[in-house]
């Protein structure tokens, strides 16, 4: 029975942990595993695409914490996009072996892919306007939206925004917004952006909901 034990324990480990092996340089930049990883708190499956030495979920977190929720609180779209999650979860949300990507993460996804960085991250038909896009990465983000405030949620089929679980030394929480297509313009600057990076302090985060890809424990 003792025999029985460690060996269930041992495939559950097995089932979210994560092991990035070195790449060589020669090798081509994604390795499509073509693999999975399986939740054991809930049993959702999730698909996994190593980008460089990275490895990353290739689709959004779904996990039910207990102030997540689905865009527009409609459980399709829970099905559809993965919950939407609040900033003082990002510490326990991602299974074992994965959690929330920080800043360094982000930048070292992006900057592998030259200047059109963006749009090798995002998948091509989940979005309302899509020239461009690529997915030369595999991780297919799409225009999830977020919710801003209580009863408000925005940017479906036209943006997306990422929790990354790191804070600024005015005590206030990075994430990036994320625009398909030509991006959102800048009337100041008078250009098109597909990429808004920035912190917000705490107080202005009670009712912001945003989206996570979890990334391998394994630390840059």
């Amino acid at each position: 029975m003792r025999n029985l034990i460690l060996f269930i324990l041992f495939i559950l480990f097995m089932e979210t942990s994560c092991v990035v092996k070195p790449i060589n340089k020669t090798v081509e930049l994604l390795q499509e595993t073509g693999d999975s990883i399986v939740d054991v708190r809930d049993q959702k499956s999730y698909k996994i695409v190593e980008i460089g030495n990275q490895k990353w979920f290739a689709e959004n977190l779904n996990y039910n914490s207990p102030k997540s929720l689905c865009y527009k609180r409609k459980k399709k779209n829970c099905e559809k996009y993965g919950r939407l999650y609040p900033y003082d979860e990002l510490d326990f949300v991602c299974p074992k072996g994965w959690r929330v990507p920080n800043v360094k993460d982000w930048e070292i996804l992006k900057y592998q892919f030259n200047s059109d960085s963006i749009y090798a991250l995002l998948d091509t038909i989940n979005w309302e306007v899509s020239h461009s896009h690529t997915n030369e990465s595999g991780l297919s983000l799409h225009g999830v939206g977020y919710q801003l405030e209580k009863k408000l949620f925005l940017g479906e089929n036209r943006a997306t925004s990422l929790w990354l679980d790191q804070m600024n030394k005015y005590d206030e929480y990075y994430h990036v917004h994320i625009y398909g297509g030509k991006g959102t313009f800048f009337e100041r600057s008078n250009y098109y952006n597909n990429e808004v990076f920035h912190a917000h302090p705490i107080d202005d985060l009670a009712n912001r909901k945003l989206s996570i890809r979890c990334i391998c424990e394994n630390k840059n």
